[in-house]
């Protein structure tokens, strides 16, 4: 479109944190009135980056976000957006003051038998550093569709590295090289604090009370309309004058019940396509979640529905056709009183909220787990504690509870935990206390999944006017999925593009432009 053109309309298909700073960016980079802004979400805006409950019922979040200092573009969003608690401030701001007034000193970071490991030496042999250097300094077009173990000699992934690594990020041995290498050269700066987590930012609150309630907030403000409860199924394009394609009308479900919106000629279409927490269930302390792979409806069923008409639009099978090797089980631990808090202070050595990750490095589930800096969830009431954990292993049999953790209540993975950290004498009494929610997430990992180009659709596809691709689906050359900071990324790219502003957009950090950096990192391999 001609640059400084207002767009008639803008819809936004879900409300995710892509679909929400692609509403910022129209209205701050592209001036575009709030009222012409339409977001479209299935359920309740956030995304992946939700979280609810109470203190009585037991909070729950299906996922959470770690930050960091390159994530240069989402804190310039944020920058935008007053606070919560204190409009004076920007989101921005407040991470800053808290990051600085509550940092992360991780003395516990792996757990073997009850007891804690000394994680500097990372159990590297000469041929796992020659081959981890090689990764990075390879050309990312040598690497194709290839798997991480295809990289690396089985020795390598019972190293203390890796398992750190892949325990932060969430990747596992048949996750792509591609993206691997993409997150050794965007976290380059996080090897010489591996073990400690020092460099890692928190917001004050649970991503969705910190980020999505202000973002939300403020464009209520500027007048942009939520509709929730419309599901999205279908985006019909007609070709233009020029031989390209654009969208002429959304169909979807409008509380059920079918409905279209028609699409005039100066309107925008934004969509997001696949979702990592797409047919999300939840257990209780005494029920296991339910595994649903019903990728008929939502995001994924939009996005096959586009790649069977066009290939522009990727290939969404290489992501979503295989839940075994992409489904995590999440847990959030709501507790009454502080005494599981008190015990991982004493057992680890760092205040409750300012340990990092704790992951159980003899735990057949690979369990990981945070506790939280309290309060986790605006308004919960003081003496309650909230953590969260996952298991990269989900389908193997636990060593003190002899079940799948896919197959298990929150108590049971509870009693897992609690083994594997010595706590014995104190489990029933923590129990007493505790309210686990566990959640199944079918597709969790399936953006790390192997890919070759053109799986991925471009942020504006080929051969397509005044529409645009955002969330972790699309492709971004450097950047690395499973952040806020992607998201964010894409949706101004695509507001930018659409748009057509004259605007410089910083490139995702990489480390192998960064020498320093790159020298400081390749010290800590060779120790």
């Amino acid at each position: 479109m001609r640059m400084n053109e207002i767009p008639a309309r803008c819809h936004l298909v879900g409300g995710g944190i892509a679909g929400l700073a692609a509403a910022v960016y129209l209205i701050r980079d592209g001036r575009v009135p709030g009222r012409n802004i339409h977001i479209l979400e299935a359920s309740r805006p956030g995304g992946s980056l939700d979280a609810a409950g109470s203190a009585e019922q037991g909070y729950s979040m299906r996922g959470s976000r770690m930050f960091g200092p390159a994530y240069v573009l989402t804190y310039d969003l944020l920058d935008t957006i007053p606070s919560l608690d204190d409009p004076a401030k920007s989101v921005t701001q407040d991470t800053f003051e808290f990051w600085q007034a509550t940092p992360w000193h991780d003395k516990a970071r792996l757990v073997e038998h009850g007891r804690v490991v000394d994680p500097t030496s990372w159990g590297l042999r000469n041929r796992d550093r020659a081959d981890l250097i090689k990764l990075m300094l390879q050309a990312e077009d040598a690497l194709d569709a290839k798997r991480i173990d295809e990289c690396f000699e089985s020795p390598f992934f019972a190293s203390n590295f890796w398992l750190m690594w892949g325990s932060m990020f969430g990747f596992e041995t048949w996750h792509s090289a591609v993206e691997l290498r993409r997150y050794l050269l965007r976290f380059l700066r996080l090897f010489p604090d591996l073990e400690t987590m020092q460099i890692v930012q928190s917001t004050r609150y649970c991503g969705y009370d910190s980020i999505v309630r202000p973002m939300v907030r403020w464009l209520q403000a500027q007048g942009v309309q939520f509709e929730t409860g419309f599901q999205v199924t279908d985006l019909h394009f007609a070709p233009r004058d020029d031989g390209k394609k654009t969208v002429r009308r959304i169909s979807g479900l409008r509380d059920g019940s079918p409905a279209d919106i028609e699409v005039g000629d100066g309107d925008l279409v934004i969509a997001t396509l696949g979702s990592m927490t797409a047919d999300a269930s939840l257990g209780s302390m005494d029920t296991a979640p339910v595994l649903k792979t019903e990728a008929a409806a939502g995001s994924w069923a939009l996005w096959k529905r586009l790649a069977a008409k066009d290939r522009a639009f990727g290939r969404p099978w290489a992501f979503c056709g295989q839940v075994d090797q992409t489904k995590w089980v999440t847990f959030t631990v709501t507790d009454s009183d502080q005494r599981f808090s008190s015990l991982m202070e004493d057992f680890s050595g760092s205040p409750a909220g300012r340990g990092g990750l704790v992951t159980l490095k003899s735990s057949s589930w690979l369990l990981t787990f945070h506790l939280y800096h309290s309060p986790a969830y605006a308004g919960q009431p003081e003496g309650t504690g909230v953590w969260w954990g996952y298991g990269l292993f989900p389908d193997r049999v636990g060593d003190h509870v002899p079940k799948k953790m896919s197959d298990c209540t929150g108590r049971e993975i509870l009693v897992e935990v609690y083994s594997h950290l010595g706590f014995q004498q104190h489990m029933p009494a923590l129990l007493a206390a505790a309210n686990c929610i566990p959640c199944m997430l079918p597709y969790t990992t399936s953006q790390f999944m192997p890919r070759a180009p053109g799986d991925r659709p471009g942020v504006i596809p080929p051969g397509t006017a005044r529409f645009a691709v955002v969330g972790q689906y699309c492709e971004i050359p450097a950047n690395v999925v499973y952040t806020v900071e992607y998201s964010v990324h894409a949706a101004r790219l695509a507001v930018s593009s659409l748009l057509g502003l004259q605007q410089e957009i910083a490139p995702a950090y990489e480390g192998l432009d960064h020498p320093n950096a790159l020298v400081e990192a390749l010290r800590r391999i060779l120790r």
